[in-house]
């Protein structure tokens, strides 16, 4: 399989409230954001399923670069606030 780069494609599925609240729930626990955990149980399904080469491998993320805030952990509304009110008071 060729690895010029291959889009992305936007797409809309209607799933069980259930299954998505798991899925994130296993996403966060594997360090992961839904979207690519997603994609990677779909990838190893259609690679074992034999849709897909057995040495095709995922798409990088496409973002690239270094970003503001990678790595970091999430920061709550209420830490939010209170270092707003801290930047306020001087």
């Amino acid at each position: 399989m060729c690895l010029i780069e291959m889009p992305r494609k936007p797409r809309l599925f209607r799933l069980d409230d259930r299954v998505l609240a798991s899925l994130d729930e296993l996403a966060d626990s594997a360090g992961s954001n839904t979207n690519q955990f997603v994609e990677s149980i779909l990838f190893d399904f259609l690679k074992h399923a034999g849709k897909l080469p057995q040495d095709a491998t995922q798409l990088k993320d496409g973002r690239g670069g270094k970003r503001s805030g990678a790595g970091k952990p999430k920061q709550s509304s209420d830490d939010r606030k209170s270092k707003t009110s801290e930047d306020s008071e001087k």
